[in-house]
């Protein structure tokens, strides 16, 4: 399981009530799952016209994780809100608002005491912790029964040197998407180290005309791109940073980085005879997801959203879509290099009270709604359009919406993720773009990249 963020080695259950210090830097990564395939900008443009909140009134709420579609009845909203009112003896005020501008608004209006719970990202989550606007929630944590049922690295990625500061109430894992159908007829098994991955995949590509054995994420600036690198690094270290005193050290071995560099990079697109498709180089989700469901690829890295995205303008025929997806898909780990384990990136998704609400105890009665397991339960697995939220549950008590026994071992995969720690990982992408794509385009030698990427990294402790 991954280390607690204080790197202490202490439980989880231990560090209720220790006392820790500072706040967080500032975290930029994150794709949402709730449906979304990436958050490159933090998505969507609607918002409600609700207002509310402030002394003595109601509590007031702001979030965009609640589905929103036109004519579908919102029994996730609806779940929530009478949790909250059982437990408040009252109602909440809600607003939605895009993640884009809710962040916005929390990060410059937070001290008003408006909202008093948020829900968010994150990316959002390191952001409000180093501006000062979350409040500890060990209290509230003491008093939950239940606590101790949510899954252990979703509640370390909601803490902060021992502290919590929020809840997780969804999350996934990035997993490794397979064509059983393809590997049934080559009479090949899901190949468990990169090796073996290469080999097949040449195999494919030698085999087919119509489909290509990989495709990842190589565009400049890509979220996912990032993340796929992540889930890799993952497979080595359970963080690439860990805290050391005030500041953060780097926790990977520039040969590591190199190996990444080489097996899912150097070897998919620069060699003589790629496992993927160099026409592809410089494409991300938009082509990565839809080329899975369309049938173009044998292996991609996806998530949960992907489950039943079987219409739209990128999908070129539902009934082959479906059948893909439900017939042919199977999930699995990610194939391993030299000294790799199981591991991948997670992605969890907070709800937060703010420490400038004079409205404390309603705003933790809103975090504790928005997660009880009953809440998550009733409400998620009955929202026909939050499905994909419910199928890798962050409590024990939740049961997961997965109906094919072909993508059950998502949520073993979703136990072995990591969340990224909370120091500033914009710096830190922005040098992994560019040695990601030397690499993919053959311009730099995969391990000369790891040990510049890695000097890189070094010289960033100081400033994330």
């Amino acid at each position: 399981m991954p280390q607690n963020q204080s790197g202490t080695g202490i439980t989880r259950r231990r560090m209720i009530g220790v006392t820790g210090a500072g706040v967080a830097t500032t975290l930029l990564a994150g794709c949402g799952s709730g449906g979304t395939a990436e958050t490159d900008s933090d998505g969507g443009t609607e918002e409600s016209t609700d207002s509310g909140g402030g002394s003595g009134e109601q509590a007031l709420m702001w979030e965009y994780g609640f589905p929103n579609t036109q004519g579908v009845e919102p029994v996730w909203r609806n779940t929530f809100e009478a949790k909250y009112e059982e437990l408040a003896g009252e109602e909440l005020t809600i607003s939605r608002f895009a993640y884009e501008d809710l962040r916005q608004k929390f990060l410059t209006g937070a001290r008003t005491g408006d909202p008093d719970a948020i829900e968010g990202t994150l990316s959002h989550f390191s952001e409000y912790l180093a501006a000062g606007h979350l409040a500890q929630l060990d209290d509230l944590a003491n008093e939950l029964d239940y606590f101790d049922g949510y899954i252990d690295n979703a509640i370390d990625a909601m803490r902060y040197q021992g502290d919590l500061y929020a809840l997780p109430y969804e999350g996934n894992a990035r997993a490794f998407f397979v064509r059983q159908d393809i590997l049934d007829e080559l009479g090949q098994d899901i190949p468990e180290t990169v090796s073996d991955f290469h080999e097949v995949g040449r195999m494919i590509n030698e085999e087919y005309d119509d489909v290509v054995a990989y495709h990842n994420c190589t565009k400049d600036g890509s979220v996912r791109a990032f993340q796929e690198f992540m889930s890799h690094i993952y497979q080595h270290t359970d963080n690439m940073y860990v805290p050391e005193g005030d500041s953060w050290s780097l926790n990977v071995e520039a040969e590591t980085i190199g190996q990444v560099f080489d097996n899912w990079y150097y070897q998919m697109y620069a060699v003589d005879n790629p496992v993927a498709d160099p026409d592809d180089l410089g494409t991300g989700w938009q082509t990565n997801d839809p080329g899975y469901i369309n049938g173009n690829y044998a292996f991609i890295e996806g998530g949960t959203w992907i489950r039943n995205w079987t219409s739209g303008e990128n999908i070129n025929d539902s009934d082959t879509a479906q059948d893909i997806l439900d017939n042919k898909t199977q999930i699995a780990h990610f194939p391993r290099g030299e000294g790799a384990s199981k591991g991948t990136f997670l992605e969890i998704k907070p709800v937060m009270a703010n420490a400038h609400s004079d409205q404390l105890e309603k705003a933790k009665t809103a975090v504790q709604a928005y997660t009880h397991p009953d809440v998550l339960s009733e409400g998620m697995a009955q929202d026909p359009e939050a499905s994909g939220s419910a199928m890798t549950p962050v409590h024990e008590d939740v049961e997961s919406t997965i109906d094919s026994e072909n993508w059950e071992a998502l949520t073993e995969i979703f136990e072995t993720g990591r969340a990224l720690a909370q120091v500033t990982w914009g710096p830190v992408r922005e040098e992994f773009y560019t040695y990601m794509q030397q690499v993919a385009y053959g311009e730099t030698d995969p391990y000369d990249a790891g040990e510049q990427f890695h000097s890189a990294l070094q010289d960033l402790e100081s400033e994330i």
